[in-house]
């Protein structure tokens, strides 16, 4: 069997407020495979985002082990483990951080700009407006935020995060600022796309309707990680 695109064991995170260290994350122990789509429901202040931000290695854990895409987060600097985001992992926020002066193509390639690959500039263009394309954005390529609605928006944010073919997708809340219906649809498109390109996701949502369609679903409370189901209350 392949091995799992996000393997952590026995996992902490201690942080300090003030003089007070406050334990995070509780012997945090995570698998997801390639194409699994996990999603992570609880309270708000239970340590989900910040158990996002140890897999995308934007905090470092205090002990214990963090694996992703065969890469041990452990020791790692800031610089190596910048040069890894760009490589391996894509991000889709809730508030869609797109840069207002640029396009929506201008948007998605600059993803590919800053990874440092060989590719000519036209060949950059050509990819991110495949990504563009792919989530039904063709004819909106030379749009910028400000003349997209929100949901067209966040299917930039979607564009932007896969057009590298991440090894695994973080999506903290993707859907919260978008009404029911335009959310369900940048679910379909982010789960078929992640899966279409074998992309582990690691998805945040307060909505257990959204939950239910994962893969798999786990609660979170008091820096703990438990199996659940989409009927716990959030």
């Amino acid at each position: 069997m392949d091995s799992p695109v996000v393997q952590t064991q026995r996992m902490n995170l201690h942080l300090r407020s003030g003089k007070t260290p406050l334990h995070i994350l509780k012997d945090i122990d995570l698998s997801i495979a390639a194409g699994e789509v996990v999603a992570v429901i609880g309270p708000s202040g239970s340590g989900k985002t910040s158990l996002l931000m140890v897999l995308g290695g934007l905090e470092s854990a205090t002990d214990g082990s963090v694996i992703v895409a065969g890469t041990n987060l452990s020791g790692m600097g800031e610089d190596e483990l910048a040069v890894f985001r760009r490589q391996h992992l894509g991000i889709l926020f809730q508030n869609f951080h797109l840069i207002p002066s640029m396009t929506a193509l201008e948007n998605v390639a600059l993803t590919l700009e800053i990874a440092e690959s060989k590719q000519l500039p036209r060949e950059i263009t050509a990819q991110a407006a495949s990504a563009l394309q792919a989530v039904g954005l063709g004819q909106r390529l030379d749009h910028r935020p400000s003349a997209l609605s929100g949901g067209e928006q966040q299917r930039v944010g979607l564009a932007r995060a896969i057009v590298m073919r991440p090894k695994l997708l973080l999506a903290d809340e993707p859907t919260g600022n978008l009404d029911q219906d335009t959310g369900a649809r940048v679910i379909d498109m982010m789960f078929g796309l992640a899966r279409d390109n074998n992309t582990a996701v690691f998805l945040i949502t307060h909505d257990p309707a959204l939950a239910a369609r994962a893969d798999r679903v786990l609660f979170m409370n008091h820096g703990q990680l438990t199996s659940s189901n989409a009927s716990v209350p959030v």
